[in-house]
């Protein structure tokens, strides 16, 4: 299985959908979505963006868990709530980053 159909069957379970219900929420035909993990085929561009719609995440945060297995469910995670965050928020985080940055140098 590619590393594609993986991370949308991660984020499937995830959301403790069958592959039926992501091919009925998603508007995606069943066969095309089983399709996907029996013959090892990769989802279009088009149906990819379906998928990051229906489970209201973007393409970036879709692709964020691509290949990314060493990485720790914590990063995941902070990724995830990063992107949900305004432009202002992110501008006060970064700042927090810095002044942790600059005390752990004393």
């Amino acid at each position: 299985m590619n590393v594609i159909v993986e991370r949308i069957e991660e984020l499937r379970k995830k959301k403790g959908w069958s592959k039926y219900d992501l091919a009925k929420f998603s508007g995606i035909t069943t066969n095309t979505v089983y399709g996907w993990t029996r013959k090892d085929s990769m989802p279009s561009l088009s149906n990819l963006e379906l998928i990051c719609e229906t489970m209201c995440i973007t393409l970036e945060q879709f692709f964020c868990g691509v290949g990314s297995k060493k990485a720790a469910t914590e990063e995941n995670e902070i990724l995830q709530e990063w992107f949900l965050l305004s432009d202002l928020e992110k501008e006060a985080v970064l700042k927090m980053i810095e002044t942790f940055k600059i005390l752990k140098r004393k």
